[in-house]
């Protein structure tokens, strides 16, 4: 009598771990469902032309926003680390880095020749350095003459 309960409360403790299991399974994948549309609802503010064929495929999810935006934002990132580590970049650098961009939209809308996503990519990242530098640059210059 006494293994048939023991049997009995072994197969209820896994029921159990295997209920708490597939719950926290099913969580997980709510809230990751939730981060996906929140960061959709950000990418949907972001000017870009959104074309398939421009944009970065990962693990088959392909990205809302096409490759150079895609480098400009993660040009951004060096922003908080340009302003927090207070390295004075000169500011002609700044405007210089966007150049790459610039060169390879429009010799790519004059047909000069045709992009593609890795040096998309590229000079995006090299643009949105760039714009960090003047940011950083510029936010100094203000808050040196405010105060």
């Amino acid at each position: 009598m006494e293994e048939r309960s023991i049997g009995k409360e072994a197969m209820i403790a896994c029921r159990t771990v295997m209920f708490r299991i597939v719950m926290g399974v099913l969580t997980v994948i709510a809230i990751v469902d939730l981060i996906v549309i929140k960061l959709e609802r950000v990418f949907e503010v972001v000017p870009c032309h959104r074309m398939k064929s421009r944009s970065l495929t990962i693990r088959g999810y392909t990205l809302p926003i096409c490759a150079r935006c895609t480098g400009i934002l993660a040009g951004y990132l060096f922003f908080p680390i340009l302003l927090i580590a207070g390295w004075n970049v000169p500011l002609w650098l700044g405007i210089l880095l966007n150049f790459p961009m610039i060169i390879d939209g429009w010799t790519q809308k004059r047909k000069y020749r045709m992009s593609t996503n890795t040096l998309r990519l590229a000079t995006g990242l090299v643009c949105g350095f760039g714009q960090s530098i003047i940011i950083v640059g510029v936010s100094q210059f203000i808050i040196a003459f405010v105060l």
